[in-house]
């Protein structure tokens, strides 16, 4: 049986993009197929590659675990845009290519001599996709940032931390992890169009607009009702219990109940307590009003219900009349209240996440041997094409890793001219 081809097979992409946004959607048309040529430059490095986590805490702009793992399935060039052969170099790899990517700052590209208009001169077939901040016009264009900034601009900050403390944001630059997806949506129609008619596109991508879309639900209260949703710790407006809870092993364990079914089923596992029963805690909009209360409660359970894993003695206690009901490890006691139908789940740390079971089972991870960082994994795609899966095809390549693959065999460029090159520092 003859093997389908992937999506992007026999498609080359030059791509520009750095840190997050950019590279993650170029990473996509790699893992399916694509030939992606990441355009890099030593004297500027790209930004990620000086930021960690670095094996054995030895930085080095070919040891950034940040950057290979945005970088994976890619091949890697240098060079120099601001020398005199830059220009020329990058727009014949790009007449070589299907498509560009790029995330700078509206106008950097034009000011190398390589912008949509001129890469696209005397063809008219390449799709071309910029994804800066705020996009390529309007009075934030020229603003630059990563993802921690965005966020912030965008409305998440407002929304994440407690009530009656500052806007706090998240642990990562959470818009870098949404934007990708549909900054790919935009360049894949754009490849559709160009399928369809033989014509490309250029795309002005907007981070900023893009990210707008993760925030409907508060979007929506303030156009539909007028009412500015606030920041609101971990409880939620349709639900109640709903926060985590410390367990006695050290862990936490989050707990929801947003249906008067779920509810009820929390009480058979809790053992029915009188407090439960208290007419304040009948509904779920009498329960809203009454969460601290109820954190109170929980939180006192979740810590008496559970042991360390080193007080095995402490294994059961006394229950509702006298039942022996046993103490449950913070994994244990999440199967516990599953058992029940309690939507409950521990807070799982990055070394629960690279051994749970779910991932490993999925495939989600991959190993790969880089040449300085050696074994280490990677991340797949969140998605499966169930005729043509993403595949993983090399580690992140090294800084000008492919110079000579590249420049020789696609640009067809002669052992003496690159020699000459090289020494001139068009490849730094």
């Amino acid at each position: 049986m003859t093997a389908l081809k992937k999506p992007f097979e026999g498609m080359r992409v030059a791509d520009f993009s750095w840190v997050g946004v950019g590279p993650t959607v170029a990473k996509y048309l790699a893992d399916h197929g694509a030939e992606v040529i990441r355009i890099e430059s030593n004297t500027y490095p790209e930004a990620l590659r000086r930021v960690g986590p670095f094996p054995n805490d030895t930085p080095g702009v070919d040891n950034s675990g940040y950057y290979a793992n945005f970088n994976s399935s890619k091949y890697g060039v240098s060079i120099n845009l601001k020398h005199p052969e830059g220009t020329s170099l990058a727009r014949e790899l790009v007449s070589h290519c299907d498509v560009v990517t790029e995330s700078y700052t509206p106008g950097t590209m034009a000011r190398f001599g390589i912008s949509y208009e001129e890469l696209s001169e005397g063809r008219d077939d390449l799709v071309m996709i910029s994804m800066p901040l705020y996009g390529q016009t309007g009075p934030w264009a020229e603003y630059a940032g990563f993802g921690h900034i965005l966020q912030a601009a965008s409305g998440y900050n407002h929304l994440t931390g407690w009530p009656d403390g500052p806007p706090i944001g998240t642990g990562v630059a959470y818009t870098d992890f949404l934007v990708p997806h549909i900054a790919t949506i935009a360049l894949v129609a754009g490849l559709d169009y160009r399928r369809r008619t033989g014509k490309g596109q250029y795309i002005d991508f907007s981070q900023y607009e893009a990210a707008v879309h993760g925030l409907g639900t508060a979007i929506l209260e303030w156009t539909a009702n007028g009412r500015e949703m606030m920041r609101m710790g971990n409880r939620d407006p349709e639900a109640a219990p709903h926060g985590c809870y410390q367990c006695k092993d050290g862990r936490w364990i989050a707990i929801a109940c947003f249906t008067e079914d779920e509810w009820t089923r929390l009480k058979a596992a809790l053992g029915r307590p009188d407090w439960c029963d208290l007419e304040r805690m009948r509904r779920k909009w009498q329960r809203l009003n009454e969460q601290k209360e109820i954190d109170r409660h929980l939180s006192n359970w979740t810590w008496e219900m559970t042991r360390k894993p080193e007080d095995p003695e402490e294994a059961e206690i006394e229950g509702v009349e006298g039942v022996r009901i046993r103490k449950y490890a913070s994994h244990e006691l999440m199967q516990y209240l599953q058992s029940y139908g309690v939507p409950a789940g521990v807070v799982q740390t990055a070394e629960d996440m690279h051994n749970d079971p779910q991932m490993k089972h999925r495939g989600h991870y991959w190993k790969l041997e880089h040449p300085t960082m050696g074994l280490r994994t990677y991340d797949g795609p969140s998605f499966r094409l169930s005729a043509t899966p993403a595949e993983l095809t090399k580690a992140a390549p090294l800084l000008g890793e492919d110079n000579e693959r590249v420049f020789k065999e696609i640009l067809g460029m002669s052992d003496e001219r690159f020699v000459e090159l090289l020494a001139d520092g068009a490849f730094e």
